[in-house]
């Protein structure tokens, strides 16, 4: 009998796939050191929960699952009999199920889970596994035999590793050169994954923000690109744009997108070329487009307070921050309040310079301490020393929840951004 044990099983790829698992009949157990929404799914579709990783009762013959942050003197998979990465799981999982990857630095999850939604209401045999839980579904992980599709994380170069069918590229940008080490390692990296794209005419990628890597397939963009965006107008409640592909003259008047931001158009346009591809008529990912309702941390609207509209976004690199605020000035036109919890020293270490200027915009930032995320401390990286710079001060959670009733008589948009433990500080502060 196969079993499964997933080490950080409330880890938004881990949770994907052990939905998957669950849905086909197979064991599953998993541990983490905190439980989340996830966990509480998990548990209630039949998997084992263990909360921390000692002494948990895991049957000698389960496979561990593991990811790259995982150390090998890890106690649940020191003496493990059978172990395999997340990653290689989940390709295996497929089988000969042709797989459609969505990689880039900034806007994989957004992408991935339009892509999901688009194909899954063309078809409900096509499946997926992203980086966020889709608000149509609430689900990050789905079974299909039709078709898959796999969100890529080139954070430990494992996209290297999936050889899609066809796939979708966001962007390129300096990011986790933790793993790199510098920059040109990582464009290697990116134009290695492309060739491994088994179909060409099957790979999109957005106009000029590939950096010259694509040496093949179609372009997309916002006035520019073989597929475009024109006539744009964004609102509260989402973006409206005229649709061209200029590969046969196709035009698509008043497509609608119920997205903030000029980003959120620009993935449209990279998953309307890949579903049409797969032969989804156009008219039914327009219509599919209209009923997306977005992902959990993604620009996500929590809730208002009273004249104060509340957000919720997994933003942690600083062209991520600049995007989303642009995104929600365009479209509120009111003041911006953001809380920022940086993710990982390396990163703001990294990126000091750009996360300082990037935080000036804002009419007020409330900063939180860096999210470690297994680093050890790096005075270079920490946010006492961000704040200095900006001359602010660090925020605990619970100084701000105090905070909350002065914030919320306030009027405007008031955004929780990072990667780390932002959302149940953002949850926590709205009870």
């Amino acid at each position: 009998m196969e079993r499964y044990h997933f080490i950080g099983i409330g880890g938004i790829g881990m949770s994907g796939l052990a939905t998957i698992l669950l849905s086909r009949g197979i064991e599953v157990s998993g541990s983490d050191l905190s439980l989340n929404e996830r966990t509480r799914y998990l548990k209630e579709q039949g998997a084992t929960i263990f909360e921390g990783h000692e002494k948990n009762p895991i049957p000698l013959d389960a496979v561990r699952v593991y990811h790259a942050r995982i150390g090998s003197d890890h106690p649940e998979l020191m003496g493990a009999m059978h172990k395999v990465h997340r990653l290689d799981l989940c390709v295996q999982t497929m089988g000969a199920t042709p797989i459609y990857t969505v990689v880039g630095a900034h806007g994989k999850t957004s992408t991935s889970a339009l892509l999901a939604h688009v194909l899954s209401a063309y078809d409900p045999e096509f499946g997926f596994s992203v980086g966020g839980v889709l608000l149509s579904h609430y689900l990050n992980g789905k079974d299909g035999s039709k078709g898959f599709v796999l969100e890529g994380d080139e954070s430990d170069g494992s996209f290297l590793r999936i050889s899609p069918k066809g796939a979708i590229l966001t962007n390129v940008d300096a990011d986790h050169l933790d793993y790199w080490k510098d920059y040109p390692s990582l464009l290697q990296g990116y134009k290695d994954f492309i060739k491994t794209v088994k179909d060409p005419n099957l790979f999109f990628y957005s106009y000029g923000e590939d950096l010259g890597l694509a040496s093949c397939g179609v372009s997309y963009g916002i006035g520019e690109g073989k597929i475009q965006a024109t006539n744009l107008s964004v609102f509260k409640e989402g973006s409206l744009f005229d649709l061209v592909d200029t590969r046969d003259n196709t035009l698509l008047k008043n497509v609608y997108i119920p997205l903030m931001g000029e980003h959120q158009v620009k993935n449209a346009l990279g998953v309307y070329g890949l579903a049409k591809a797969l032969q989804v008529p156009s008219k039914q990912i327009v219509e599919a487009f209209q009923t997306f309702k977005g992902v959990m941390r993604r620009c996500e609207r929590v809730k208002k307070i009273g004249a104060l509209e509340v957000f919720l976004d997994y933003g942690h690199h600083p062209r991520e921050l600049e995007v989303t605020f642009e995104a929600i000035r365009k479209q509120y036109r009111t003041p911006l309040i953001v809380v920022f919890e940086p993710h990982k020293y390396s990163r703001t270490r990294n990126f000091f310079e750009d996360f300082v200027r990037v935080l000036k915009k804002p009419d007020k930032v409330i900063l939180l301490d860096t999210y470690a995320a297994m680093e050890e401390y790096d005075s270079l990286g920490a946010s006492k020393r961000l704040a200095e710079t900006l001359g602010i001060d660090v925020t605990t959670p619970s100084m701000l929840k105090l905070k909350m009733a002065d914030l919320s008589g306030e009027e405007g948009c008031l955004l929780f951004i990072g990667a780390g433990n932002i959302d149940r500080i953002c949850r926590e502060c709205l009870e």
